[in-house]
């Protein structure tokens, strides 16, 4: 039985408002949260569930393209065809669980690639805007976003990196982790009434928006600002605070997305929630293994300036490329064991763009493997071995990362199920990770070969706040 049917959770979409349905995007999982016991899992995202990443690049780059079209004032084109054969291709590689079937993995990955050729060729460039992602679910999202209007790009983060200057902050309320700062290099990276996108995963009650929004607006007033997301499930009330507050602060607020629609819940969801949560079976863990752990020093290559200090850099696809090609010369070749699902590239929190292009990259250099992408998380979500629930397993590991909250406890979802699992786990922490920080009992290199027969730990060089500050 599904959650939303346990818990009478009703989750419907607005087709006016939409190029794919919200249940082609998201599945329901649960977390013990007091604020919000319900968590909505993108199938689209390469967070939580691992992904083609052909799949969550084409996502971001039709997100890109609806807000290019709100930003030029015109509609939204031929998104909705484009929406239709992405939903298509999801459709496919979610039924796809042979990682060696060579010809359906090429096939998926040719359409793909036609695919974002299509969504890059209808989508005009938009320079002049500036492009914020939030920490830590979107800032590859809104990279891709980024990426596809030629725009400048600065992420929100929980890091505290040295000599990093803070120029604004604000709270994600119903978050784990709820303060975000603002970091760039250049102070000016926001001009007086220029636009301003602001790039989410979700939209639930648009709080968090409104938070930033309220913030900046105060320090450099912006004539538009555009909400970008991949489902919008905000309720009447709630569209309405969005009016309101443009109304407030004399600003045109404009909020696009591939799905919108609303969400029902009962008026007990968080008794009901628990209860559920507590009556779970415990997930059996995975045949334990002892992995092999193989070090990459990449830290010869270029430092890639971070988008939490700002950057109007794309992702670097050479870098990724340069990375991919020599994770290929570490891994099996042959037939892959049974159970054996391919290779899977894990981001580390915040640090997603470049590793998704790796992951893209990698399905070149490794071919026929199959590789799929997510990152690491702060989310502790409830987990059950079953086909219906998007949240099958779960590891959990000490953070490695600098951050302002200290030390914690961070989760890898979805590399087993059903025992089957990874075969290669490619993990990306931050550049400039001291690999001693990675192990240990409790360290993550210890969780991962519990769970796959070999880890490549990708060891890149750190960028400075001041290194390679992008033009104003």
């Amino acid at each position: 039985m599904t959650v939303a049917t346990a818990l009478d959770i009703h989750v419907l979409t607005d087709s006016d408002r939409s190029i794919l349905g919200v249940d082609e995007l998201v599945g329901i999982a649960l977390r013990r949260n007091p604020k919000r016991a319900h968590l909505l899992v993108s199938t689209v995202l390469a967070k939580h569930v691992p992904t083609a990443p052909g799949i969550a690049l084409a996502a971001g780059e039709l997100l890109g393209l609806l807000v290019s079209g709100v930003v030029g004032d015109a509609g939204p084109g031929g998104a909705r065809e484009l929406g239709d054969r992405f939903a298509v291709l999801v459709a496919r590689l979610a039924e796809q669980t042979d990682p060696t079937d060579a010809d359906t993995l090429e096939r998926a990955h040719r359409d793909l690639t036609t695919l974002r050729r299509d969504v890059r060729a209808a989508t005009t460039p938009r320079p002049g805007v500036v492009t914020f992602g939030y920490a830590e679910t979107a800032t590859g999202l809104g990279q891709l976003v980024a990426d596809a209007l030629g725009a400048y790009y600065l992420h929100s983060t929980r890091h505290a990196p040295a000599g990093a200057t803070s120029f604004a902050g604000f709270a994600e309320e119903h978050s784990h982790a709820t303060d975000h700062a603002l970091l760039p290099s250049d102070p000016h990276w926001l001009r007086a009434g220029g636009t301003t996108i602001l790039v989410d995963d979700e939209l639930s009650t648009g709080t968090t928006v409104i938070n930033t929004i309220t913030a900046l607006q105060a320090l450099v007033p912006q004539r538009h600002w555009v909400i970008a997301s991949l489902i919008d499930l905000r309720s009447p009330a709630d569209l309405g605070r969005f009016d309101e507050l443009a109304a407030t602060l004399g600003t045109r607020i404009s909020v696009v997305c591939l799905a919108a629609g609303s969400i029902g819940l009962p008026a007990d969801v968080l008794p009901r929630a628990g209860r559920m949560i507590e009556s779970m079976p415990a997930v059996p863990p995975a045949p334990a293994v002892a992995g092999e752990v193989r070090l990459l020093d990449c830290t010869d290559l270029p430092p890639l300036r971070s988008a939490r200090f700002g950057t109007t850099a794309p992702a670097d696809t050479a870098v990724a490329t340069a990375i991919a090609d020599r994770v290929a010369t570490l891994l099996p070749t042959g037939t892959p064991a049974a159970g054996d699902r391919g290779v899977l590239v894990l981001g580390s929190e915040e640090f997603i763009a470049l590793p998704m292009l790796t992951a893209a990259e990698l399905e070149r250099a490794a071919a026929p493997l199959s590789v799929r992408f997510s990152t690491s998380t702060r989310s502790p979500i409830a987990t059950l071995d079953q086909a219906d629930y998007p949240i099958r397993s779960a590891i959990r590991f000490r953070s490695h990362d600098t951050t302002s909250d200290g030390v914690g406890v961070r989760f890898a979802y979805n590399l087993t199920a059903s025992g089957r699992r990874f075969g290669t786990v490619v993990f990306m922490p931050e550049p400039g990770t001291d690999p001693a920080g990675l192990d240990g009992a409790d360290g993550v290199l210890e969780a991962l070969r519990r769970v796959s027969d070999r880890i490549v730990v990708v060891l890149l060089t750190a960028s400075a706040p001041t290194d390679g500050i992008p033009a104003p």
